[in-house]
């Protein structure tokens, strides 16, 4: 509460000019404001790294749900508020597990509950139109690092194939050209949101009846290019819907599966992921997850696929 209080009264005229859309404006108050928002997740981290991350993450966070806040003085502890759950966020990942277990728990309790209100009343039509502006391979590693579980710097280089330093310079990237086109779609209408919602319950409905289906299981092979790009998490690429053929009848015979658990999905990219299951006869076949990314070409066939699956512990 305090802190609020401290913001000089120039930075309080810009946060209005912020929430009224004015990007630029929006940018110079969180310059003002990132040394604080560092300090605080440093003090909960005690990683430099992990702070800077989190810091950045609440940018990107704070920027999409702007036109939610209208009270400039409300600002900062909203802020706040992202921040917190994006550094808790981040230690769970890195599994920081000499922290205070009761702290921990008050403060998960205390920003889940902010952050429960803001995605019940995120303009998601006009984020969505955002991101579709974004080029695939900025896209691509938006979706990983904000709507998927594997969305640490190093799972996505990982996942996509590039180096880590590239995963940085893209997200840098694309919060750059959200921040451009973001308040041009204010009034975005649900088309790309109803389509991305279509794309993912689709595939959710292919994988949950893979195994049990073969009509479903057919359908996904035909969704596939016959000369289909496959990328794995060793490096090394393949190329022919047979291989994923091969891969899915090998688990009917073994009793091994993938279980879907979430699919995310933005213009002509999806991300499905979930555990797998092993029986006790074949207990290292799979990883313990595995994500799968697809790319679509404009017939809305998959043509490139990257897997990556978890590391067997």
């Amino acid at each position: 509460m305090q802190q609020a209080l401290d913001i000089p009264e120039v930075i309080q005229r810009k946060t209005n000019a912020a929430l009224n859309g004015n990007v630029y404006e929006m940018g110079v108050v969180f310059e003002f404001l990132r040394p604080r928002l560092y300090a605080l997740a440093l003090r909960i981290c005690a990683n430099s790294a992990t702070a800077q991350d989190a810091v950045q993450d609440t940018f990107i966070a704070a920027f999409t749900h702007l036109q939610t806040l209208r009270n400039n003085h409300s600002f900062y502890p909203w802020l706040k508020h992202i921040l917190i759950n994006n550094t808790y966020q981040l230690l769970r990942r890195k599994k920081f597990e000499e922290y205070s277990e009761p702290m921990l728990m008050k403060e998960q309790m205390i920003f889940h509950s902010a952050q429960s209100a803001l995605e019940k009343t995120s303009n998601q039509q006009q984020l969505y139109t955002s991101l579709q502006e974004l080029s695939e391979e900025l896209r691509s590693c938006v979706l990983l690092r904000y709507f998927s579980n594997y969305n640490s710097y190093e799972e996505i280089a990982a996942i996509l194939c590039i180096p880590v330093g590239t995963v940085r310079s893209r997200l840098a990237a694309a919060r750059q050209k959200l921040s451009q086109v973001y308040n041009k779609f204010d009034d975005a209408g649900d088309t790309i949101l109803k389509n991305a919602k279509e794309w993912s319950g689709y595939y959710y409905r292919l994988w949950s009846n893979l195994y049990d289906d073969a009509y479903m299981r057919n359908e996904l092979f035909d969704h596939l290019h016959p000369a289909i790009n496959i990328r794995f998490t060793s490096g090394k690429c393949g190329k022919g819907r047979q291989i994923v053929e091969k891969e899915i009848n090998e688990d009917l015979v073994l009793g091994t599966r993938f279980n879907v658990q979430e699919v995310v999905s933005c213009g002509n990219i999806s991300v499905v992921e979930g555990p797998n299951t092993n029986t006790p006869e074949y207990p290292d076949r799979c990883a313990p997850s595995s994500v799968y990314v697809l790319f679509r070409n404009p017939a809305k066939m998959v043509e490139t696929i990257h897997v990556y699956d978890a590391p067997r512990k």
